[in-house]
């Protein structure tokens, strides 16, 4: 009788592993499936000197890209404080970083506007423009979301945009991202997690 019964165990106990080892690899099997959303991708666009320049330009050194305008009253400014502290904060760690400014308003951020504009930041802050069709490219590569919000009946407008700031490695590879709000040195030490 005892040994019916540890007979039975030893098939349950059995049948029970073969269940956890079957739903293991089913589990396994779906994940393979998934398809990682890839983040970022090649672009030429014009930077804030009237050049043209291509993702492949920043390999080498990590990027930290921002999507915004310049004519964006608040958080673009503020974020844009924001990495110009970052780099502050690195030392002698900042040459193997390029900080990305894209605008997602050509209609408006020309390059000589860019000029004028990143240079109340960081002197190396690169701001990039482009044709309404590179620019909405290089956001949809990034997934970045930007639609233009009319101000009342006037033609002014503002623009609706995601607000992150992308880490792209040393291969233009998407690492990580920072939301708004993020302090310096949160994405210092990001950073320098990254180096």
């Amino acid at each position: 009788m005892k040994i019916r019964v540890l007979f039975l165990f030893a098939i349950v106990v059995c049948a029970a592993l073969l269940a956890v080892l079957a739903t293991s690899m089913w589990v396994m099997n779906e994940r393979s499936k998934l398809t990682l959303v890839e983040i970022g991708g090649p672009f030429t666009l014009t930077n804030h000197r009237g050049e043209q320049i291509s993702d492949t330009a920043f390999r080498g050194r990590l990027m930290l890209i921002y999507f915004g305008y310049t004519y964006c009253p608040d958080v673009c400014p503020t974020e844009l404080q924001v990495i110009g502290n970052v780099l502050d904060h690195l030392g002698d760690a900042i040459s193997q970083i390029t900080p990305v400014f894209i605008t997602i308003d050509p209609e408006r951020d020309d390059w000589e506007t860019l000029n004028s504009y990143v240079e109340h930041f960081h002197e190396d802050l690169v701001g990039l423009t482009g044709s309404a069709e590179e620019i909405a490219a290089v956001a949809k590569a990034y997934r970045v979301y930007y639609a233009k919000s009319k101000q009342g009946g006037s033609e002014e407008y503002l623009m609706d945009h995601t607000s992150l700031i992308y880490l792209m490695d040393k291969n233009g590879r998407f690492a990580r991202h920072f939301t708004s709000g993020t302090s310096a040195e949160d994405i210092a030490a990001g950073l320098s997690s990254a180096l």
